[in-house]
């Protein structure tokens, strides 16, 4: 594993759990594009700040703490993928958001050096002939002190919302022996996501790896769209953890006319937790309270080549029915297996009951086609080295209808010469027989190829539902090599790197009908990510540039948007983004 044959949005594809880009979203971008600006130091944090990054799971967590214990630092890739519950792919994902930088030597004080990030983020978008401005801005700020605390900052506008909040606040605390306080914003991540689950949560199973969910517990965030706020603690006691939080919808202060007007839903949420981690699983108990409550025990066993894993959760609310009040209780259970007899061969399968009336307002659980609720699903997926195939079925009671899909996917890695080759083929098909277009195909073909500092990328894309949707790209970049230190072996330093990126797509999509839609991803600044659907017949250019000089980054983002038939406006956006290294 001495060069990294796998891209970055090919790494957080695999440790997110995502089949493609479009199945992402920006919190979860936002949070991989932390980790690569601020490399984790595996050899140097202590497990409370490993789990907070979401990287890793609370198993993985544990045997990379063994790991050292027993053989010292982990000094590369090669290394880390020897860990117990890693292994090579994820090892190689994982080398873009860590670094191996050597613990300190015996007697040598912690570090306690304070590092600092600022970002600030402008753009403008012309829509409509004539076209009508509109503009929007963003900022964050990062702060770490050592490994003892880190805080985050970030506030936005938006085209649509022209208030600018002063948005997140969140600070992490963390000690010595691994306890964790959380102040202000913050992440939640329990179990299987039955009950907490505030973070990014995909619907549907883009690949084998979505079956399953991390749990990581509390975290601070430097999402622009927290979910939880208030104030959240972990104490590790020997092999078990116990914690509690005391959390709200986020308070917010919005600039209105030049008046600050304050709007705020604080309505208390009590969490409390208490987990397990023995040498074979992790087992948990969860419960919250807001308008009604929800208590789940979570468990995940490993068996050799065998994993099990899954949550059992109760509702209890108060509803009013027929003029009365009545309380509702409701079982609601997922669980699975998945048997993993070689490298990059896996097989897993999932069975979910989420009652209609099951109420948990911050679930994230696997699912198809609902909000953790009114679904009963039974989902099937097989991994053979590049190829990759899941079959999800899905009934809803209390709507009457149901839901099947199946994916396949095919994505070798070639090589030609020089050049490495990354085709990747994927074909689903969606069948709700209930609406009156109840099949919707799609058939993908991308083509990455890369030599030295060049690349090129293309897809060709069509949909089949009521009638035809196709789009076909083709880009071209230009990424040179770092000058100074760089990237050594998974680690990165900034002191003196230089780097340029240049990207330029052209477009064109023809889709007449809104059923026929095509989604495709699209190359933006960090932190901001875009999926735009396309529809109508039409062509888009854009342009994308990236300068990193030492503690100082520039990005550019420009582009086209325009239909050859006029019944649909035009539009254009540039996007400029600047953030130093303090």
């Amino acid at each position: 594993m001495n060069a990294l044959l796998i891209d970055l949005l090919g790494a957080i594809l695999l440790l997110s759990g995502a089949g493609s880009a479009e199945d992402l979203s920006e919190s979860e971008m936002e949070r991989f594009e932390h980790y690569y600006r601020h490399p984790l130091p595996v050899n140097q944090v202590p497990r409370s700040r490993m789990l907070s990054s979401g990287l890793f799971s609370a198993y993985q967590v544990a045997a990379i703490e063994e790991y050292r214990l027993n053989s010292g630092d982990i000094l590369g890739p090669t290394e880390l993928s020897l860990v117990d519950g890693i292994g090579p792919a994820a090892a190689e994902a994982l080398c873009y958001f860590v670094s191996f930088d050597s613990a300190l030597p015996p007697g040598s004080r912690e570090n306690k050096r304070v590092r600092q990030s600022l970002m600030a983020r402008g753009s403008v978008r012309w829509k409509g002939d004539p076209a009508v401005r509109a503009d929007a801005a963003g900022s964050k700020y990062h702060l770490q002190a050592g490994e003892r605390a880190e805080f985050y900052w970030s506030g936005r506008n938006t085209y649509t919302n022209q208030d600018f909040a002063p948005g997140t606040f969140s600070l992490g605390l963390y000690s010595r022996r691994g306890s964790r306080l959380m102040l202000g914003d913050f992440a939640a991540r329990f179990g299987q996501g039955l009950v907490l689950w505030s973070s990014y949560s995909m619907s549907g199973f883009g690949g084998v790896a979505a079956f399953r969910r991390n749990a990581t517990g509390f975290a601070p965030t430097g999402s622009f769209s927290p979910a939880l706020s208030g104030i959240a603690l972990d104490v590790p006691i020997g092999r078990w953890s116990v914690g509690a939080a005391l959390g709200s919808g986020a308070l917010r202060r919005s600039l209105a006319g030049g008046k600050q007007a304050f709007a705020s839903g604080i309505d208390a949420t009590p969490i409390a937790f208490v987990s397990y981690l023995g040498r074979r699983g992790q087992f948990g108990l969860q419960a919250l309270h807001k308008d009604g409550a929800v208590v789940s025990a979570d468990g995940a066993l490993g068996l050799g080549h065998w994993t099990l894993f899954g949550e059992s959760a109760v509702s209890s609310k108060l509803v009013r029915e027929n003029g009365y009040l009545i309380r509702r209780t409701r079982l609601a259970v997922v669980g699975g297996a998945g048997w993993a007899p070689a490298y990059k061969t896996r097989l897993v399968a999932l069975a979910r009951y989420y009652p209609a009336d099951f109420y948990s307002p911050y679930a994230g659980a696997p699912r198809s086609a609902s909000k953790t609720s009114d679904e009963t699903g039974l989902s099937l997926g097989a991994q053979w080295r590049w190829a990759e195939a899941t079959i999800d079925a899905a009934y809803h009671p209390e709507k009457g209808t149901s839901h099947y899909k199946v994916l396949l996917s095919y994505a070798p890695e070639l090589s030609l010469s020089e050049v490495l080759l990354k085709p990747v083929f994927r074909w689903t098909s969606r069948f709700r027989p209930e609406e009156v277009t109840p099949w919707r195909h799609e058939l993908r073909a991308d083509l990455k190829a890369t030599g030295g500092p060049f690349s090129a990328n293309c897809r060709l894309h069509q949909v089949r539902s009521k009638e035809y949707g196709a789009l076909g790209y083709i880009e071209a970049g230009f990424v040179s090599k770092s000058n100074g230190t760089g990237r050594a072996d998974g680690g990165r330093a900034a002191s003196s790197v230089r780097q340029l990126s240049l990207w330029l797509r052209a477009t064109a999509f023809r889709a007449e009908n809104w059923a026929d839609r095509v989604y495709c991803y699209e190359r933006d600044v960090p932190g901001a990510f875009t999926v735009p659907a396309y529809y109508g017949r039409g062509r888009a250019v854009s342009f994308y540039a990236g300068l990193k000089y030492g503690k100082h980054s520039f990005w550019l983002k420009s582009s086209l948007l325009r239909y050859h038939i006029n019944t649909k406006a035009p539009s254009s956006e540039i996007r400029l983004q600047y953030l130093i290294e303090l």
